[in-house]
């Protein structure tokens, strides 16, 4: 989705990337990198009032999109993307508010806005950890993205999300139910709005070494405004985490899942979810990600499929305030009630520069592809010079 900057090509809803870790119950987990290791002297200054931090940041950048949704002509395209992270470490809170605005001059059917707000509270207690959040965002899904085939303007998307979950620590066994209720409403498509209902539970058990025994029962409940497209899926996974503190996070697990829909025959698939992140050096930091799925879970309409994806990340410290940064990805989705096969690439590159504190200035060059055995190939190259100032 086109929640962060333009040149992302992301089209999923995938919440934990989108936001920030700082906010209680949202953010991917946090990995072995070199990227969260800012020198002190180029640093931001949060602002602070008692135990409440703020930390602002306006971000602009600008540059050229050769075929904007992967279609049509190149344009010029301008981002603004302001916003707000506010944290209370003592009382567990954490709050996230941003917004996103782009501009293409020679194709304006192609210009976005859309916001973003989350908020988290966590409770630590004797060997239990208690975590409510919430988020409401407007984003717009694009050409690039598996299940908006026939898109060729960005389409508004608002979501709203609820979730909770209970950490138990008993001795050597966790234990970790989840829920969480999302709400997705398309602008011009109300057959695609839809409530998803999920469910899981994540056990880890560990015998006093690194190493941990993980499992984790999964469901999903996709209850569409057409009723038709109604279906359930279930999962169940086990495998093993092991870490080692600031050299690598190993992660891998495998099982299978069903997807079973109101009308049609069920289905059952193999499932697996890998990841690594890895510091080989100090100044080098490389992150790899596995994924076969029955259903995206952040899909964004009703025709179901099976998704295999990869993607690989790396990061060098060129210089203490020049940070180098590149990743590349794929997946390929095969739909269940069609022939149609579909595969997406996204290429992403960047040198991140630490003037001082408050300034950094980014360029950027970005690539998405889309093959299909019966839609028409698109493409798109993009290249941004941006800067992001921390008042």
């Amino acid at each position: 989705m086109a929640l962060s900057v333009s040149t992302s090509g992301a089209s999923a809803l995938e919440l934990d990337s989108l936001l920030p870790e700082n906010v209680p119950g949202y953010g991917a987990l946090p990995a072995v990198s070199i990227l969260g290791r800012t020198d002190p002297e180029y640093t931001p200054f949060d602002l602070n009032y008692g135990t409440i931090s703020f930390s602002p940041n306006i971000g602009a950048d600008g540059g050229y999109d050769s075929s904007p949704n992967g279609i049509g002509n190149g344009s010029a395209v301008f981002d603004l993307n302001p916003s707000l992270l506010i944290q209370d470490a003592q009382a567990g809170f954490g709050g996230y508010v941003a917004g996103t605005f782009s501009n293409y001059p020679e194709a304006a059917e192609q210009n976005t806005t859309g916001y973003t707000i989350a908020l988290g509270e966590q409770a630590l207690l004797p060997r239990e950890t208690l975590t409510l959040s919430a988020a409401a965002l407007r984003t717009q899904e694009t050409g690039f993205g598996f299940n908006t085939l026939t898109l060729t303007y960005p389409v508004a998307a608002n979501v709203q999300d609820i979730r909770g979950s209970d950490k138990l620590v008993l001795g050597m066994l966790t234990l970790t139910p989840e829920i969480s209720v999302s709400r997705y409403n398309f602008a011009g498509y109300p057959s695609q709005d839809r409530t998803d209902y999920r469910q899981s539970l994540t056990g880890e058990f560990t015998s006093g070494g690194p190493a941990r025994f993980v499992t984790r029962l999964q469901a999903t409940q996709s209850q569409y405004q057409q009723q038709i497209y109604n279906a359930n899926t279930y999962g169940a996974l086990a495998g093993f985490a092991d870490q080692a503190t600031d050299l690598w996070q190993i992660r891998m697990l495998a099982g299978i899942a069903s997807r079973q829909p109101a009308i049609g025959k069920a289905l059952d698939a193999p499932i697996l979810e890998a990841s690594l992140s890895w510091m080989p050096t100090g100044i080098d930091s490389l992150s790899l990600d596995l994924a076969r799925e029955i259903d995206d879970p952040d899909q964004e309409s009703a025709e179901g499929y099976t998704l295999s994806q990869a993607d690989i990340s790396i990061a060098h410290e060129y210089l203490r305030n020049v940070i180098l940064t590149g990743s590349a990805a794929a997946g390929r989705a095969v739909y269940f009630n069609s022939p149609l096969v579909e595969t997406l690439y996204n290429v992403l590159t960047s040198v991140n520069w630490h003037l001082n504190r408050a300034l950094a200035i980014e360029a950027t060059y970005a690539f998405n592809d889309r093959q299909s055995n019966q839609l028409p190939a698109a493409n798109e190259h993009i290249i941004t010079m941006g800067v992001t100032w921390t008042p």
